[in-house]
C-alpha cells in the first residue's frame, strides 16, 4: 500500500496488483471504514504520465473487487477478490439475540421474540457439494415496539444476495407467525422445533437443512474494537503502554476477521464466532468418528472416496464454508478441519470474554477485559538476562518461512512476562521433573482462550505433524515450528511466539513416526518426543533457572532423516505439565532483514 497515515487530509489509498492478491491489508480495510477510495497503481501511474491527477472513480479496485449486487457467490470468486469483500463486509448477525442486518427492524428497536424460554432466531447450513449446493437459512421472529411481529426468511449463497430467496412478513396474530415459523422450521429441516430447541434432539435428513446453533452473545467480529475504535480506546487505558497494546490486537475484530477469512469461515450472514458448546462438541464428535473410521477401513478407490465425500459434506454443513471443498488426505483435515474447529473454539471464547466494546471506549474497556482474563502480563526489560536468553534462543532456532519464492525472517518486537490463573503456576511445575523451556505456535486469534483458560490438549489424533502422538499438549525445541502457526501473510506480518515452561516427566517415549495406537500414551500420560529431521546442538543448551533446560543451540540435521517431522515436537497429556512463561511478540519480514529488537 502506498498512502499518508489514514487521516482527515487522505484522499485515496494505492494499492498494488501483490496486495490484492494477498487479501488485502489493514490499511485497505480501514480506508474501506473511512469511506477512502481505494485505487490501482495504474492511477499513480497515469497522473505522474499525465501530470494531474487522474479521476480516482476509474480507478477505484474495492468497487472493482466488492461484487455485491451482481449475484457472484463467494465461492465462484478468485480468492483475492472474496478476501477483500470478506474483510469489508459488515457482520449481519452477531448471536441469538440479534436481529438480522438486512431486516433493518434493528434501526427501529426489534428484539427477536422470545416465548416459553425460547428466542425464536433460527440459522441452517446446507451443504452437498455433489448437487452444487451450499446454502445458509435464516429465521427469525422479531418484535418491534409499537408495532406487530414480524417473519423473516432468507435462503440463498454467501455472498449472491441478490439471488436469494427472501421474505418480510407482518403478523398481527403472535399465535399464527409463531406456527409460520414452526411449519417453515420443519419444513427446512424435516424435524420437529420444540424438541431441537428445548433438547436439541435432532436427525438430519438427506437434502434437508442442518440447525447450526448459536449462543447468546455477540460475535466477537461485531462486539470487538473496529480499527477506528483502537487508538482512542489505547489512549484511554491505565494499563502500561506497552500492554494496553497488546490487549488492543487482542481485544480487536482485526485478527478473528482474518483468522476465519483464512479458514473460509468468514459468511457474514452467520455468527461462527458466537457458535455454542452443543454445536462445537457435535463438531468435534463427527471429526473423531470420522478419524476412527478412515484410520480402520479397508475399502478403496471409489469406496474410499465416497466415503471422504461423505465426511465432507457433513463437515462443511456443520462448519458452514464460503468455499467447501471435499477432504482428500490427512493433512488436509488437520489444517482444514481440526485446526479450523480448534480455532473457531478459541475464537467462541474470545467472543464471550470480549463482549460488545463499541460503546464504551472511553471508559477503559481494555484494562476491564484485562481483568476478565485473569493473568497478569508485564513487558520484559531489554536488558535483562531473561529477554538476551530468549533473542538467543529465537535466533538460533528459527528458520525462514517460505511463501511462494520469498522467505521471510524474523524480528523480535517485544517481550511479555506471563503468569496466568488457569493451569498449573510456574511455582508448581518448577517442581516436576526434567523441565525444558519451549516454543508453542499460535494465531493472535486463539491467543486469549489461552491465556483465560490455560493450553488445550489437540482436538483429535491424525498421522501428521502437530497431531501425530494423539490428544496432547505439542510444543517444540524449534521457534521455526512455532512460527508457522503464528505467520499467515506478509501484509499481516506482526504475531506472537509462546514459550513455556514444559515437564517431560519421569517416563519419555521417543518416537519418529506415529503410533498405530495413540491412546496407550495418552493413557499413561508419558512424554512423547518426537524426532525431528533437525535438532538445536546440544552443546550450545543453556540451564536456565530451577534446572530448566533451554534447547537453544543452533539447528542442525539429526540422525533421522526418514522422519516425517522436521523439527522434534514434545507431547505431554496432563496439562498440568506444562505452564505458559513468556510471550513473544514478533514480525515476519523479507529475509536479508537483519533480526534484532526493536527499539
Amino acid at each position: 500500500c502506498f498512502c499518508k497515515t489514514l487521516g482527515a487530509g487522505v484522499t485515496c489509498l494505492v494499492a498494488s496488483p501483490a496486495e490484492r492478491e494477498r487479501g488485502g491489508s489493514s490499511k485497505l480495510v480501514e480506508a474501506m471504514e473511512r469511506g477512502v477510495r481505494v485505487v490501482s497503481e495504474a492511477w499513480l501511474l497515469d497522473s505522474i504520465e499525465k501530470q494531474e491527477a487522474q479521476p480516482l472513480e476509474a480507478y477505484d479496485i474495492v468497487t472493482d473487487l466488492a461484487v455485491d449486487g451482481k449475484g457472484i457467490p463467494w465461492d465462484k470468486q478468485v480468492p483475492e477478490e472474496h478476501a477483500i469483500e470478506s474483510l469489508s463486509a459488515e457482520l449481519k448477525l452477531y448471536g441469538k439475540r440479534g436481529v438480522y442486518k438486512d431486516t433493518r427492524l434493528q434501526e427501529q428497536g426489534g428484539q427477536i421474540f422470545e416465548e416459553d424460554g425460547i428466542l425464536y432466531n433460527c440459522v441452517f447450513s446446507l451443504c452437498d457439494q455433489g448437487g452444487a449446493i451450499n446454502e445458509y437459512c435464516i429465521m427469525q421472529l422479531v418484535k418491534v415496539p409499537d408495532s406487530n411481529l414480524h417473519l423473516y426468511y432468507k435462503k440463498g449463497r454467501v455472498g449472491d444476495d441478490p439471488n436469494a430467496e427472501e421474505r418480510l412478513e407482518e403478523w398481527k396474530d403472535v399465535d399464527g407467525a409463531v406456527k409460520e415459523f414452526v411449519r417453515l422450521f420443519e419444513e427446512v429441516t424435516g424435524n420437529e422445533f420444540e424438541p431441537w430447541e428445548r433438547e436439541k434432539k435432532f436427525q438430519k435428513k438427506p437434502l434437508k437443512f442442518y440447525p447450526i446453533d448459536i449462543d447468546d452473545g455477540v460475535d466477537v467480529r461485531c462486539g470487538g474494537l473496529g480499527l477506528r475504535q483502537l487508538g482512542v480506546a489505547a489512549a484511554h487505558c491505565k494499563l502500561e503502554p506497552m500492554v494496553a497494546n497488546f490487549m488492543k490486537v487482542l481485544c480487536g475484530q482485526e485478527i478473528y476477521k482474518y483468522a476465519l477469512m483464512e479458514m473460509d469461515l468468514d459468511a457474514p450472514d452467520l455468527p461462527m464466532g458466537m457458535l455454542s458448546n452443543v454445536h462445537l462438541k457435535r463438531c468435534e464428535e463427527v471429526l473423531q468418528e470420522f478419524i476412527e473410521k478412515v484410520k480402520s477401513m479397508k475399502e478403496s478407490g471409489p469406496k474410499a472416496e465416497a466415503v471422504w465425500s461423505d465426511f465432507s459434506q457433513r463437515w462443511f454443513t456443520l462448519m458452514h464454508s464460503s468455499r467447501p471443498f471435499i477432504f482428500r488426505d490427512y493433512q488436509e483435515l488437520a489444517d482444514h478441519a481440526a485446526a479450523s474447529f480448534e480455532c473457531v473454539r478459541d475464537i467462541v471464547v474470545a467472543s464471550h470474554m470480549i463482549g460488545h466494546m463499541g460503546d464504551d471506549t472511553l471508559d477503559d474497556p481494555l484494562s476491564d477485559r484485562y481483568k476478565k482474563i485473569g493473568c497478569s502480563i508485564s513487558p520484559l526489560d531489554k536488558d535483562s538476562e531473561d529477554y538476551k536468553m530468549i533473542l538467543n534462543y529465537v535466533e538460533k532456532t528459527y528458520e525462514p518461512v517460505k511463501l511462494a519464492d520469498i522467505e521471510y525472517g524474523i524480528s523480535v518486537e517485544n517481550i511479555f512476562n506471563v503468569e496466568t490463573k488457569e493451569g498449573p503456576s510456574f511455582d508448581e511445575v518448577k517442581k516436576l521433573p526434567n523441565k525444558r523451556l519451549l516454543w508453542c505456535g499460535t494465531r493472535s486469534s486463539n491467543l486469549l482462550r489461552h491465556l483465560h483458560k490455560g493450553f488445550l490438549p489437540a482436538s483429535c489424533s491424525l498421522p501428521v505433524p502437530g497431531y501425530m502422538f494423539g490428544k496432547g499438549i505439542v510444543c517444540s525445541d524449534a521457534a521455526a515450528e512455532a512460527a508457522r502457526y503464528g505467520f499467515t501473510a506478509v501484509d499481516r506480518p506482526e504475531g506472537f511466539l509462546v514459550l513455556a515452561v514444559f515437564s517431560q516427566g519421569e517416563e519419555i517415549v521417543e518416537l519418529k513416526n506415529p503410533p498405530e495406537d495413540t491412546k496407550p500414551l495418552e493413557e499413561k500420560k508419558v512424554c512423547v518426543k518426537g524426532l525431528g529431521r533437525k535438532k538445536p546442538d546440544e552443546s550450545e543448551y543453556i540451564d536456565w533457572k530451577d534446572d530448566i533446560k533451554v534447547p537453544c543451540g543452533s539447528l542442525i540435521p539429526s540422525e533421522h532423516q526418514d522422519s516425517p517431522l522436521e523439527y522434534n515436537e514434545y507431547t505431554v497429556y496432563d496439562p498440568r505439565q506444562v505452564s505458559m512463561r513468556f510471550l513473544v511478540g514478533v514480525k515476519f519480514e523479507e529475509k536479508d532483514t537483519v533480526m534484532d529488537a526493536q527499539d
